[in-house]
């Protein structure tokens, strides 16, 4: 079998269930593209855009927000707190997001808040880049 089936969970529900052939995401131990029969694994995942083979001839992307991954024998599965196809990200709300986060980052001064601001910055960094690549 050349395929193994995806499930991409939020908060809202399944936002993607199919059998895929190869994705290619962004963990916390670097980047890392999983095929059919990938050994067990558990790994956090970074605020990225993930690429997902369906078959040869058709590949999608999506933009996720960090959370996490589980590889087991029956399917792969990745929780996370948000994931948008390009089509879905607002583009203009993007940008503001990511000028009010570089604003935000600027005026902080705790570590805790710092961190904070630069999370919210990397998820609008990388909805603005996903979101471009339809223009």
């Amino acid at each position: 079998m050349n395929s193994f089936k995806l499930e991409i969970i939020t908060p809202l529900g399944i936002k993607f269930e199919k059998e895929v052939e190869y994705i290619l995401l962004k963990t916390t131990e670097g980047n890392m593209g999983i095929l059919p029969n990938h050994a067990p694994f558990v790994a956090g995942l970074y605020s990225d855009e993930i690429k997902i083979r369906l078959n040869k001839s058709d590949e999608i992307s999506y933009y996720i927000s960090g959370g996490f991954l589980e590889i087991n024998k029956e399917k792969v599965l990745i929780i996370v707190d948000e994931a948008m196809l390009p089509d879905e990200i607002d583009l203009l709300q993007a940008k503001k997001e990511l000028e009010f986060a570089q604003k935000k980052l600027e005026k902080l001064n705790e570590d805790k808040q710092i961190v904070m601001a630069q999370k919210s910055l990397q998820d609008a960094l990388v909805k603005v880049r996903v979101a471009e690549r339809l223009l």
